[in-house]
């Protein structure tokens, strides 16, 4: 049975949501900040090493930062979006974008597009390119379990990732959560706050009604 954990503990709002999954390949989604608490945290379901993919979606500070530090100890293969691939030379990433940190700068394994999937053995994760809050920003879908993986495109009660406020980035918000809203959710897995599984198709409907509000 598939099983899947919130792995970066309590922490500061601006804490990334990280999730491990196991299945018979073990995934993190997103990175957060924190690589130590992340790890303890692992330890206590896994032996680290069995986690073969990172899963980024998207490259913002509060998602990647202890990317670095994960990968050197889990020796995990390092995947995220093609459009969040950052203009530093091939296959290096950051996540700098607003942040006042100096940004975490990792080289990544792998990009990935629409409608790639990502076997891990029961589940299947569909990707779903969905930008807005931030270029390249994706969305991961597991269909028979009805779960998804939002990242910071939308959140539980309603709410969404913000945008850089342009004409452009919020439309793109806007078709990206049309998208999401789309699909049949049983359980959301947010990139902040909890994950949901009360009513969160209708939670998503209010998500989209904001959106189109700003735009």
């Amino acid at each position: 049975m598939v099983e899947v954990h919130k792995v970066n503990g309590v922490g500061p709002s601006h804490e990334g949501n990280v999730f491990l999954i196991k299945d018979e390949v073990a995934v993190l989604i997103d990175a957060g900040r924190d690589a130590s608490a992340i790890l303890d945290n692992v330890r206590g379901l896994i032996d680290p090493g069995e986690i073969k993919l990172i899963i980024l979606t998207h490259c913002h500070h509060d998602h990647t930062a202890a990317v670095p530090a994960l990968k050197a100890a889990t020796g995990a293969k390092v995947l995220i979006g093609e459009g969040e691939v950052c203009d530093l030379g091939d296959d290096v990433a950051t996540g700098s974008y607003r942040y006042a940190e100096d940004p975490a700068e990792f080289e990544i394994d792998g990009t990935l597009e629409e409608d790639d999937v990502i076997n891990l053995g029961d589940w299947a994760l569909s990707v779903i390119v969905t930008p807005g809050h931030s270029p390249g920003s994706i969305s991961l879908y597991e269909p028979r379990a009805r779960v998804l993986f939002s990242g910071d495109t939308l959140f539980p009660s309603g709410n969404i990732g913000r945008t850089r406020r342009s004409e452009e980035a919020v439309r793109d918000l806007v078709r990206s959560v049309e998208r999401l809203a789309s699909l049949d959710v049983l359980v959301l897995y947010p990139g902040h706050m909890e994950p949901t599984d009360d009513k969160v198709n209708e939670q998503i409907k209010t998500s989209l009604a904001f959106a189109r509000s700003i735009h």
